[in-house]
């Protein structure tokens, strides 16, 4: 059974462990072999802390029934469009593939995003997270790019605010 809770600074090693874990199970032909080698629990933990504290963005922790991390998201307000929202990372360790964690996660951060445009960054050649992303209702919106530290094209997605949908202020 798997539950989904705010993630706290004692969660941070268990993220990183789900982060590197889904990179080197999902990533390979995606990014170059190099940047996945080089990926270190510890300073995945480093980087997570800062975004565990990031203003504006709330990390969500799916852990199964024996309080073990399987998965992770992070979303919250879209800095670069103000008053729509952001999905800045969504993970899932392989143990836990096909087991629906990803589409919680993903319904989660949607939910708790009500009445306003989603937008996400998907790396180009991730076929399965992108139609996990298209299925939920994303759509490419043309930007594109390659972030130095992964060497690898990415698009932009774009989920409409839900019609009816109350408008967050």
């Amino acid at each position: 059974m798997i539950s989904y809770r705010q993630a706290v600074t004692g969660d941070l090693s268990g993220m990183a462990e789900v982060f590197v874990a889904a990179w080197r199970a999902g990533y390979r032909g995606v990014v170059p072999d190099e940047v996945i080698d080089a990926l270190d629990a510890g300073t995945v933990a480093t980087d997570l802390a800062t975004g565990l504290s990031a203003s504006g963005l709330t990390t969500v922790l799916a852990v199964d029934a024996g309080g073990r991390p399987v998965g992770f998201a992070r979303y919250g307000d879209d800095a670069d469009h103000p008053g729509g929202g952001y999905l800045a990372a969504l993970y899932v360790h392989p143990a836990a593939s096909g087991a629906g964690v990803g589409r919680g996660l993903l319904e989660h951060a949607i939910d708790a995003m009500p009445g306003v445009d989603v937008r996400l960054w998907v790396f180009e050649d991730n076929d399965r997270a992108r139609t996990l992303y298209e299925r939920a209702g994303f759509r490419p919106e043309g930007a594109r790019l390659v972030d130095p530290r992964w060497r690898a094209p990415q698009v932009r997605y774009l989920r409409p605010a839900r019609p009816g949908a109350a408008v967050r202020r």
